[in-house]
């Protein structure tokens, strides 16, 4: 899963449905003048193109490598002729749709109501759940898009939260220092994302994370 790499297009079929790994998927709304935002993520906790939870080979959206590393996938013939036969699979399937109906509805208020700093926290938490790491590969660039600002406002926030130790950013790597005042800095939209996702597939993407962390550490 090479980083940048477009998954799926708007209104093209969908080749293959992919379940990551330790990669992150974002969808992406783009408007006509080019300007887009971040209004889904998916990593090991889930799948994309998320129309395909649908039957549907056809996304409204963009989705698109974020932080790269690796996924399994499947062609979407092949998906669509198991998710035809297996009603457990489509139980799945329409529980993780509603977890990212809701997840969406969450984000959109978020970009309308909190401030840069607690979004930008909120995304690197997500990020970190996802990966079982606490550095990975993000541009200002790239985040700039997913929260729908400017890049001067992300390096802005990079840099308060560099000098105040949370975080350190250097040639696009970011590495979270502490995990525990990131937290504090992020905006409710953290818990209530991930009480969506207990709620809907009965697990917790942090608990996850920390058990990921574990072994690599034994």
């Amino acid at each position: 899963m090479a980083k940048g790499e477009v998954l799926a297009s708007p209104h093209v079929p969908v080749e293959a449905v992919y379940f990551p790994l330790r990669s992150v998927i974002s969808t992406v709304t783009q408007m006509d003048g080019g300007e887009a935002i971040e209004v889904g993520l998916a990593g090991r906790e889930g799948m994309s193109a998320l129309s395909m939870a649908f039957s549907s080979r056809m996304s409204a959206h963009t989705t698109v490598v974020q932080i790269a590393d690796s996924a399994y996938f499947i062609s979407a013939e092949d998906y669509l002729r198991v998710l035809h036969d297996d009603l457990g699979l489509r139980d799945v399937m329409r529980s993780y749709a509603e977890y990212s109906f809701g997840a969406a509805t969450q984000f959109a208020a978020c970009n309308r109501l909190h401030p840069i700093v607690e979004r930008y926290a909120r995304w690197l938490l997500m990020a970190d759940d996802r990966m079982a790491g606490d550095d990975f590969t993000l541009t200002q660039e790239n985040s700039a898009q997913m929260l729908g600002v400017r890049r001067a406002g992300v390096t802005v926030v990079a840099g308060q939260m560099s000098e105040a130790g949370i975080i350190s950013y250097r040639r696009g790597r970011v590495t979270i220092h502490d995990r525990e005042r990131l937290e504090e800095v992020a905006c409710e939209c953290y818990d209530a994302v991930n009480r969506e996702l207990r709620r809907c597939m009965g697990y917790d993407i942090r608990h996850g994370a920390d058990a990921v962390r574990s072994l690599e550490a034994s």
